[in-house]
């Protein structure tokens, strides 16, 4: 099981420590709390520490310019264990739409690793965002609201009347 690891922000680890490292092929339209529905891109991977092994999801969101990640309930794992938790990743993504590819990315060498590493969103910090709701002026946010509610009036006649 996996779930939402809310402080973590970007992946700052090095690119020698990812051992497994899965792209989705195409983006996927998603909702996360917080974030209007928007294309996203997937990622699985494996990260080694030691004897300990951390399987991350990550999801990286275009139009917000951010990524979620995702880690097991139990965060680390023992190295054993990693290969099941990493198959419970890839159907865990699988399940939202993705389609996740290998990128052989354990077969490059060091300095591709860290150059195609870098260039990875969910490696970069969040860009930050302007806050939208400053720049509103309250009085089409009234308008938008009153026509919100004109809209689900009618939308409930429409439903009263089948």
């Amino acid at each position: 099981m996996f779930i939402q690891h809310k402080q973590l922000k970007s992946l700052n680890v090095p690119a020698a420590k990812v051992v497994h490292l899965h792209v989705a092929s195409s983006r996927v339209q998603l909702a996360f709390a917080g974030y209007p529905p928007q294309l996203c891109q997937a990622y699985l991977l494996q990260i080694s520490g030691g004897n300990k092994v951390l399987i991350v999801v990550a999801f990286y969101l275009a139009e917000s310019q951010c990524s979620i990640f995702f880690v097991p309930k139990f965060g680390e794992l023992p190295s054993e264990d990693a290969e099941a938790m990493y198959e419970e990743g890839y159907t865990f993504v699988e399940s939202m739409g993705f389609v996740l590819n290998e990128t052989d990315f354990h077969l490059l060498s060091e300095q591709k690793k860290q150059s195609y590493w870098a260039a990875l969103p969910i490696c970069r910090p969040p860009q930050k965002q302007h806050e939208a709701k400053s720049e509103i002026n309250p009085k089409i946010d009234e308008e938008m609201r009153r026509l919100r509610l004109r809209s689900l009036k009618s939308l409930g006649r429409f439903f009263a009347s089948m």
